[in-house]
């Protein structure tokens, strides 16, 4: 494979990074693998498409909704979390395959939507999205810039054909997101690791929409605006368990922490499939992995914020456990981190 891992692991342990909020957002109501079957009138076994992917529930945004508004929401309540007021928060960033517009970041309506007036920025990067903002705002917050808001948000439900009877069962929308504060501590984040390899930038794709092909009545009448696999879709979920679980391994081998060691795994809820081949290849117990794609499916970059909301609602980010992040997404793209909890 033609791919290199990009070295900018940090170790934070000195430098004091943690999580001082957690907030979500999903929309409308949960809408279940039978609902969706008669809603779209789609031809798939409900029963074994929950077994393979964990899939048992999904939220669509209404047609008026945005991700702009989704990640806003989610950050009004990782600020109530945090006890900290917009105005005080140093950036935003966002990361999203689904910004509004193709020529504004979405984060800057967000900016204005929660009354905050720092700078702000998108992250793209598939389902490592969030992964790769996530590097973006620990060195901002490690070099001096406090109260970083960091937010996964994707209506992914807009890239996939009502038709798609892979893809739309799976793919949903939806918001999460953290608040990054300094800390005087040992503890908080104490690494992550960023990869990426372009040779594989067109396996999953959507084809039109951007400066490649530019949207036209061509495109709208070819079908060309949702999700396109290039891949066999096996082959494809067992490189994205390996792309995950290598990175998880080399970062734990990098920081000295083992296997063993993780207390908390929170792996980008692709389908369960990867998720538990994931756990399986690093010798992670499945009673340590959080789960949300059941009822939430795969919100892109919303799945890990939204499952480290989760983690926190249900008490598992206790002090000092040790908590594995992981995700991989096209492009390709992954990224691992590892967190102590304070």
């Amino acid at each position: 494979m033609a791919g290199f891992f990009i070295q900018l692991k940090i170790n934070m342990q000195n430098w004091g990074v943690k999580i001082s909020g957690y907030g979500a957002y999903l929309p409308g109501k949960a809408v279940s693998n039978e609902e969706l079957k008669a809603l779209y009138h789609l031809d798939f076994d409900a029963e074994k498409h929950a077994a393979i992917t964990g899939i048992k529930y999904r939220h669509f945004g209404e047609a008026s909704l945005t991700t702009s508004m989704m990640a806003a929401e989610a950050a009004k309540e990782a600020l109530l979390c945090a006890n900290v007021a917009a105005k005080d928060l140093g950036r935003i960033i966002l990361g999203t395959q689904t910004a509004d517009y193709t020529n504004t970041a979405a984060s800057c309506r967000v900016q204005n939507l929660i009354g905050a007036n720092c700078p702000v920025g998108d992250t793209t990067a598939s389902c490592s999205s969030f992964m790769y903002a996530l590097d973006n705002a620990l060195r901002l917050v490690a070099t001096g810039c406090n109260k970083v808001m960091l937010i996964g948000a994707d209506m992914k439900s807009r890239n996939v054909r009502k038709s798609d009877k892979i893809f739309l069962p799976i793919f949903s929308d939806g918001a999460g997101a953290i608040l990054l504060e300094k800390t005087d501590t040992s503890g908080g984040f104490l690494g992550i690791k960023l990869w990426a390899d372009g040779s594989g930038f067109e396996d999953i794709i959507v084809p039109a929409g951007g400066s490649a092909m530019p949207a036209s009545i061509d495109t709208i009448n070819n079908d060309l605006h949702g999700t396109l696999i290039n891949m066999e879709g096996k082959k494809m979920a067992n490189f994205t368990a390996s792309i995950m679980a290598n990175l998880a391994s080399q970062l734990c081998d990098e920081l000295s922490i083992r296997i063993n060691d993780i207390d908390l795994f929170v792996p980008h809820q692709s389908n369960y499939y990867i998720m538990k081949k994931t756990a399986n290849i690093l010798g992670i117990p499945i009673h340590k992995m959080e789960v949300s794609i059941d009822r939430v499916g795969n919100c892109i970059s919303g799945t890990i914020p939204i499952t480290l909301h989760q983690s926190y609602s249900r008490g598992r980010m206790k002090k000092g456990s040790i908590v594995l992040i992981t995700a991989a997404g096209a492009g390709y793209t992954g990224g691992a981190a590892i967190y102590r909890c304070l």
